[in-house]
């Protein structure tokens, strides 16, 4: 009987899989191994998610190469993808292609060679003096031969054929080791042989012959001598790649703490929980309330029930002080995976991680998928967090995707947070999580001053047209003179915002954006933050042709250049993604202000949670109300989470700590809560709002971005979609918002309409989502974005 599998794909194709069938000589494949299968003219890869032997009603072709002979995928991880796929309302094989790291990916490199000597076209000459070429070299050193590929191929002038890339694979290196079969006669060596095989003698792992050179200080004569006599040996011996973890911000921790009430009584929580329902926990904790320890104290229980941990942070520049602090704890049994290791590292980390060497797993978003045997636990720090949501497809959220992980591998699930998000804490209140709460610093620790400028009345009275309020220039020269440091906070990249014109008050903008460009000092340049347009800042305006160009607002670069101007004498760094572009230099700048090299910390919201650093006595936060302006239900919830967060660097040590908040809207009351930490208080003023405008946690939300580089073609296919769901009898039209222009109207050339879709119940709306975007039908460059309960609105 015939064979089939369903194969799905990293990018939807269809309405998800497509059918193939086995050759009668082939073995099965397990499902979720990876496949190169034909889709008409290309080669794809895949994942089999299904095999069955249920002929279809239409004609198949046959499976290709299987690439993983055992399969990358645990039946428990299968399923998971199945959920989340279900939950994004998106194909398996995206979800499956998320699951592996950069170093296991692998993709089909379309090939061509010449084959012929006949025609003297000058790319086809180029094609001759080479073999088998990428076709994308081709085409980049001309590329008018991608429209003539074609009648080459017929006429037999080329030919193309499909190779799966290299994945970086383990490291080799070759180390040098004494032949045992060839015993070594020192009287019969030189001096030099003989210590030589001394300094090899002394290793305690086989050294490579350059590591031997170099310790008994020789050349690599008398190492080739030994190699020729057979004494040495040289063999090949795999290594593994060393993710830098660093001496980082703190000493080693010889003993555990004694634990404090609130630390006892959220583990005895975790405990209760683990051992009977497994119902999520949620601990809600003040920023500096021994939450970590909680966190160290809880996986090496579950290493005593040889069982394994993932431990979640939010940002990658969170990841090196929780992996110190892990290190400290659990040495060689953790492994690190982020975004910024190389392939290489990635390889290994996964590999470490899949045959149990490593228990113990730190990592951002993705490292939900760790394939960690034998799961016990998973800890979200800092849960309040948006970045836990991912941005592009699949756009799963690491919170729901441990949630459904910990009930398929019967693990326990553990959130932390000063500032959890709304919908967790309401989820307390129904019954779906525990909440358990610490409302005390460890060690009696006082919470610090906040004080909040009204920079209006700073404008008015004063006028002062500084970034720096009067109070805080004052109190950056205090805590400086008695050498304690500073962290200034701004959530905004560049120098400035935006170039004005002050004659027809048109802002610079960016040809493919409907967004002002960012003026950087560094480069001299003016950059767009969505599509990395980069222009010359102009000497006179684009659209008057007037030379009254200013420079407005003020980001990351601008504060630094202003501290070095007030405050000379200050060792001032500024910690944003563009300081930290290569390979190690965030590690570096946080280590150094660990070591108190650095007096003025100037950040954007790297600096925001979970740094722990005692010395630091004042936090300066320049624009309370900066993200208050977005067209964003929940705005004032981030604003909040930012406030409380950041105030929490100051004060974490022996010193009393100060937090100065500017804002132009004091009033605010996600500022008004955030200055005593009352988030029960802004979390009923926000529930309140929300449950009146009917937003989540009140309902189910979906969000649809429409998108063409034809404005009429993306209108027209918004309003198609809005007909669909108009049309379903399980949509109410007043439910339905849109479709209009997103909130940034045109991102890289592509024209974005924005629909919203409430329902009440989840599983209906995920169901109805798939239904009918299937139904949609997309003319030209027309491309459809779903988030499902999106984080952010824009």
């Amino acid at each position: 009987m015939t064979c089939y599998a369903e194969v799905s794909f990293p990018d939807p194709i269809g309405e998800g899989t497509l059918t193939y069938h086995l050759p009668a000589d082939r073995d099965i494949p397990l499902i979720g191994s990876r496949v190169v299968v034909p889709v008409q003219n290309r080669r794809l890869i895949g994942y089999i998610t299904r095999i069955h032997h249920e002929q279809p009603t239409f004609k198949t072709v046959a499976l290709g190469e299987v690439i993983d002979p055992l399969p990358l995928f645990s039946a428990a991880m299968l399923k998971l993808a199945e959920i989340t796929a279900a939950d994004c309302a998106c194909n398996v094989g995206e979800v499956l292609h998320a699951m592996l790291p950069g170093g296991i990916k692998q993709k089909i490199v379309r090939m061509i060679r010449a084959c012929s000597s006949d025609s003297s076209e000058p790319a086809l000459a180029w094609l001759r003096e080479r073999d088998w070429v990428p076709y994308s070299s081709l085409i980049a050193a001309f590329p008018q031969a991608a429209a003539a590929v074609k009648d080459w191929l017929s006429g037999e002038l080329v030919e193309i054929s499909h190779s799966i890339s290299a994945n970086p694979g383990p490291k080799l290196i070759r180390v040098l080791k004494l032949n045992p079969q060839m015993p070594v006669e020192p009287d019969k060596l030189t001096p030099k042989e003989r210590q030589a095989v001394q300094t090899l003698l002394s290793f305690a792992t086989a050294p490579t012959a350059a590591q031997v050179c170099r310790a008994a200080q020789i050349s690599s004569a008398p190492i080739n001598q030994l190699k020729k006599k057979g004494l040495i040996i040289e063999i090949e011996e795999r290594v593994m790649r060393q993710v830098a973890d660093g001496d980082y911000y703190q000493r080693p921790q010889e003993q555990p703490p004694t634990l404090s009430d609130d630390q006892q009584k959220v583990l005895n929580e975790i405990r209760t929980a683990c051992s009977t329902d497994k119902k999520p926990v949620l601990v809600r904790g003040v920023t500096c309330s021994g939450k970590t320890e909680v966190y160290l104290r809880w996986v090496a229980e579950i290493l005593g029930q040889q069982k394994t941990a993932i431990v979640l942070v939010p940002e990658i520049s969170l990841t090196p002080q929780m992996m110190k602090r892990f290190t400290d704890r659990f040495q060689s049994q953790v492994a690190i995976l982020h975004s910024k290791l190389s392939d290489g590292e990635r390889f290994d980390q996964w590999e470490k991680i899949r045959r149990g060497i490593c228990p113990v797993v730190v990592g951002a978003r993705s490292a939900v998928f760790a394939p960690l045997p034998r799961l016990g636990t998973i800890i979200l720090d800092e849960e309040g967090e948006p970045s836990f949501k991912q941005g592009d497809s699949p756009r799963y959220h690491a919170r729901e995707v441990a949630r459904h992980r910990c009930q398929l591998e019967s693990a326990q699930l553990v959130m932390g947070s000063a500032t959890p998000t709304i919908d967790s804490f309401y989820q307390c209140s129904t019954g779906s999580f525990r909440l358990v709460e610490m409302d005390a610093r460890v060690s009696d620790r006082r919470p610090p001053q906040v004080k909040v400028v009204d920079m209006r009345h700073e404008l008015v009275a004063r006028k002062n047209r500084s970034i720096f309020s009067q109070q805080l220039s004052d109190s950056i020269k205090k805590t400086l003179a008695s050498r304690k440091q500073v962290i200034l906070y701004l959530n905004r990249r560049g120098y400035s915002s935006f170039v004005f014109c002050r004659e027809c008050g048109k802002a610079v903008e960016c040809p493919k954006c409907n967004v002002s460009l960012v003026y950087h000092t560094g480069s001299q340049i003016m950059r767009c933050h969505y599509c990395s347009e980069i222009q010359t800042v102009p000497d006179i305006c684009p659209s008057c042709n007037s030379r009254a160009i200013k420079f407005f607002g003020a980001g990351t670069q601008r504060v630094e250049s202003e501290a070095k101007r007030y405050f000379p004498e200050a060792r001032i760094q500024r910690l944003d993604s563009d300081s930290v572009s290569t390979k190690g230099s965030m590690e570096e700048i946080l280590d150094r202000f660990g070591q108190g090299q650095i007096d003025i910390l100037v950040g954007t919201q790297m600096v925001a949670k979970g740094l722990d650093f005692p010395n630091v006595t004042l936090v300066g936060i320049l624009a309370a109300d900066s993200l208050l302006r977005l067209p964003d239900f929940r705005a004032s919830e981030r604003n909040f989470s930012l406030l409380a967060q950041v105030s929490g660097r100051a004060g974490r040590g022996d010193c009393p700590g100060e937090v100065i908040l500017q804002t132009y809207y004091p009033e605010h009351h996600s500022i008004q809560f955030a200055l005593t930490e009352d988030y029960h208080g802004f979390y009923n003023k926000e529930v309140q709002m929300r449950h009146e405008t009917l937003f989540p946690p009140y309902i189910e939300l979906a969000s649809f971005i429409i998108s063409s580089s034809d404005k009429e073609r993306a209108a027209n296919t918004a309003k198609a979609l809005h007909d669909l769901f108009v049309a379903h009898p399980a949509v109410d039209p007043q439910l339905l918002l849109g479709p209009a222009p997103a909130a940034i109207e045109k991102i890289n050339d592509r024209y974005r309409f924005q629909l919203l879709l409430k329902m009440p119940d989840f599983e209906l709306l995920t169901r109805t989502v798939r239904e009918i975007t299937r139904q949609l039908k997309k003319p030209g460059d027309t491309r459809l974005s779903i988030d499902i309960n999106p984080c952010f609105m824009l």
